[in-house]
């Protein structure tokens, strides 16, 4: 692949859109909406997400009410109708609620969109640890897609299936949504790395680098993530531009308390910049205080005369 002159490399989670605000609302919805159907308590479902997510590695696990041990046992593995009577109407409840809260910050799509008109030529490389169909499935929903070149994310998750009847237990026209590896009309390269690849870790940076041979030519990357010690820390550690997004660490003390109640303690730091900043934290090249600061970062750095 010819070398190209500049790159600039996002993060989404917290830097494109309000990850926290999103997920909590949707879960809720979730929850709730199962709770309604089965009267199981809200309290015992998230204790059982809990469970899941830290099995599955994620707390985006899209087959999260199916695995609920409690869901399984009111259904009494019959597997068509726990989807037909819970799992889909949860489903619903979920994408209804994401309609709302699933948008970018502030003037993400006007930026980009300068961005392309100033800068046709750099691509524009999304990096995520969430899995790689949901990372495109939320990039399309919050309309901006279409602005990246490139989309690097975590394998895709796993079919669950019946353990005594052996059944899967996804609908099956989900499944094929899943299985075709649905890339939502992209035309940008898609790369799944593999899971050892998870920031803070440098692996799928340097694999970014690689493929659009920029290794010997960090002075022109710009990296900009939300979270000091993972993609600050990352930048810093590979030798590339890194921009902060603060305006990613903002986030409301009972959205943290409501995500905590059905996500573990460590799955939710790869997800949100849970440690304040201090003088050990990582120091980023440039200090974002909303979206709209990329272009001064990219004037800043990528662009600067020597």
């Amino acid at each position: 692949m010819k070398r190209t002159e500049k790159l600039l490399v996002l993060d989404i989670d917290n830097t494109v859109f309000n990850w926290v605000e999103y997920y909590v609302t949707c879960m809720r919805a979730l929850f709730e909406q199962v709770h309604a159907i089965t009267g199981i308590a809200v309290a015992i479902l998230q204790r059982e997400a809990q469970v899941i997510f830290e099995a599955e590695g994620t707390i985006e696990y899209p087959f999260l009410i199916q695995e609920m041990p409690s869901v399984v046992e009111h259904y009494a593995h019959d597997v068509e109708r726990m989807l037909r009577e819970a799992v889909e109407p949860g489903r619903k409840a979920f994408n209804a609620a994401a309609q709302a809260a699933l948008v970018p910050y502030a003037e993400v799509i006007e930026t980009l969109a300068t961005f392309r008109q100033r800068y046709a030529n750099v691509p524009v490389v999304a990096l995520t640890d969430a899995p790689r169909y949901v990372a495109m499935w939320k990039l399309n929903k919050l309309g901006i897609l279409e602005y990246f070149d490139a989309v690097y994310g975590l394998p895709d998750p796993r079919i669950p299936a019946d353990p005594i009847n052996l059944k899967v237990k996804v609908d099956p026209e989900i499944l094929m949504k899943h299985l075709q590896k649905s890339s939502f009309g992209f035309a940008g390269r898609i790369r799944v790395l593999p899971d050892d690849y998870e920031k803070p870790g440098t692996k799928g940076l340097k694999t970014v680098l690689m493929d659009f041979d920029m290794e010997s030519h960090k002075e022109d990357v710009l990296w900009i993530g939300d979270n000091l010690r993972k993609d600050v820390g990352l930048g810093v550690r590979l030798g590339v531009h890194t921009g902060w997004a603060r305006y990613g660490t903002i986030i409301r003390q009972e959205a943290r308390d409501q995500l905590l109640l059905f996500s573990p303690q460590q799955n939710v730091a790869k997800n949100v910049a849970l440690d304040p900043q201090n003088d050990q934290s990582p120091q980023p090249d440039f200090v974002m205080d909303s979206f709209k600061d990329l272009l001064a970062a990219i004037e800043g750095t990528l662009m600067k005369t020597p």
